[in-house]
């Protein structure tokens, strides 16, 4: 089919580069806002290409800039950096421009996921102001809040939802862990809980009733590195969207590239700092993600529930009015 298969945005050099690929494309124009719904009209040209690479000046470390793709076969395709570029935090992501099944695009600059802002720079509460930013939605628990609180921007709301941690009952995240078969045996297990849980069902079903306001979004939701409680609500978010399960793994997997430093997950571990090399084993594989990990939350799933549809409607007890709202809302067609 003519048209982009898809355009990818990396910062090299202080420049913009992007490489797109896809069919008869012919000349490809290309477009920039701070806006990630803007039209050609009301968009900047800043570059055309016919091979497939456009490389654009851009030094701004304080906003974002969103790209609108135009062929001359009339095809188009919005794209931005995937990862945004913070000082003091990391794994700060964008949900945006994945396929769907049905050929629709999820809409950049909407939902986002991160790792914990309890570290954010000055020049970071400038950044996340330009970007819009509304809500904060943090899934640490009361310990890892107490410890850590977020520094809290004036103009976001901030909500506490704990999917591991009902009122008044113990975190799954105090298990026992001692070497890294443990760590990797008990992310499954998180994983797995995540999927099922009461307590985890609901936090995921007020995700989805938060980002169906619209005086909520720009909406980002973090835990402490940004990865698993995150990871689950990403996936929630997509499967709702019709993402196909390998995409959301592939999304999954990217904070392998923007990990929290292991330093934060050994706060009050081990006091007296020693560390024996299966320890630093487990804690390698804490602070990754595996395929392995998230699989189980997605197998888990399918044991209890049967299809992600009905996870989404028995489990999380969301009706069909509000997934079709979620498309609306959060996909285009170009």
């Amino acid at each position: 089919m003519e048209g982009f298969k898809e355009a990818i945005v990396t910062r090299e050099n202080g420049q913009m580069k992007i490489t797109y690929q896809g069919e008869n494309l012919g000349n490809v124009k290309v477009y920039r806002s701070l806006s990630p719904d803007f039209s050609e009209a009301e968009g900047q040209l800043v570059a055309e290409s016919d091979n497939g690479v456009l490389e654009i000046p851009f030094a701004d470390g304080e906003n974002r800039p969103y790209f609108l793709l135009v062929a001359d076969n009339g095809a188009r395709i919005r794209t931005a950096e995937r990862v945004l570029q913070f000082e003091g935090m990391v794994n700060f992501r964008d949900l945006g421009g994945y396929l769907t099944t049905d050929g629709y695009r999820t809409k950049w600059g909407k939902l986002l996921r991160s790792a914990a802002h309890d570290t954010i720079t000055d020049r970071d509460v400038v950044y996340l102001k330009n970007i819009g930013l509304k809500t904060v939605v943090d899934y640490r628990s009361s310990t890892e809040v107490a410890d850590n609180p977020d520094r809290q921007v004036e103009g976001i709301t901030y909500h506490n939802l704990r999917p591991l941690e009902e009122a008044g009952a113990t975190n799954i995240l105090n298990v026992k862990m001692t070497n890294e078969a443990d760590a990797i045996s008990a992310l499954k297990g998180i994983n797995r809980t995540l999927a099922t849980s009461a307590q985890a069902n609901s936090v995921y079903a007020q995700l989805v009733r938060l980002v169906l306001d619209e005086s909520n979004l720009p909406l980002v939701q973090h835990c402490t590195a940004g990865k698993d409680r995150v990871g689950v609500g990403s996936a929630t978010l997509l499967l709702a969207l019709g993402v196909p399960e390998e995409t959301i793994l592939n999304d999954y997997l990217l904070s392998n590239d923007n990990q929290v430093k292991e330093d934060k997950l050994k706060q009050g571990k081990f006091s007296n700092g020693q560390l024996s090399e299966e320890v630093l084993k487990m804690f390698k594989a804490l602070a990754m993600v595996r395929k392995e990990y998230l699989q189980a939350f997605f197998d888990e799933i399918k044991v209890k529930f049967g299809t992600a549809e009905n996870y989404l409607k028995q489990g999380l007890g969301l009706t069909d009015a509000e997934l079709a709202q979620m498309r609306e809302m959060f996909l285009e067609k170009m």
